[in-house]
């Protein structure tokens, strides 16, 4: 089942506290969306919307980057610049996903396939004025 939500990037919190209350029974969100919906955006919303303070960027060079507050660990990937699937064996990308830790992925596309646990599929299409239909679909 996908459920359809609209929403403009001026109450993005409210986008956000949908995806916030799904982090209570699933770990693994994974994020599409053409270039420039809100992907990042969002994640950073969310991420600070469940207690992360610091400063929350894109891990577009990076692949993936690893927050830390108290208790929380959460990982943020942006698989857009990944080539092929050894890139992922390269970073770890299966024991980050093993590890029980909230997982973001933009870009999931070529991963998908290896990834063998629940996950909430979320699409973020752009409309005009900001606004935003936001799909989200559990696997």
């Amino acid at each position: 089942m996908i459920k359809k939500y609209k929403y403009s990037l001026k109450n993005i919190d409210l986008a956000s506290n949908l995806i916030v209350d799904y982090t209570k029974n699933y770990k693994l969100f994974l994020l599409d969306g053409d270039l420039g919906s809100g992907k990042t955006t969002l994640i950073k919303n969310v991420l600070r919307n469940i207690g992360i303070l610091e400063n929350i960027t894109s891990p577009t060079f990076s692949i993936v980057n690893k927050y830390i507050q108290d208790n929380l660990e959460v990982y943020h990937f942006d698989l857009y610049r990944v080539k092929n699937e050894n890139e992922l064996y390269t970073i770890g990308f299966q024991e980050y996903l093993e590890s029980g830790k909230l997982c973001f992925i933009e870009w999931p596309h070529i991963a998908i396939k290896n990834i063998d646990q629940k996950y909430l599929h979320i699409k973020i299409n752009s409309l005009e004025n900001d606004e935003r239909e936001l799909y989200i679909s559990k696997k």
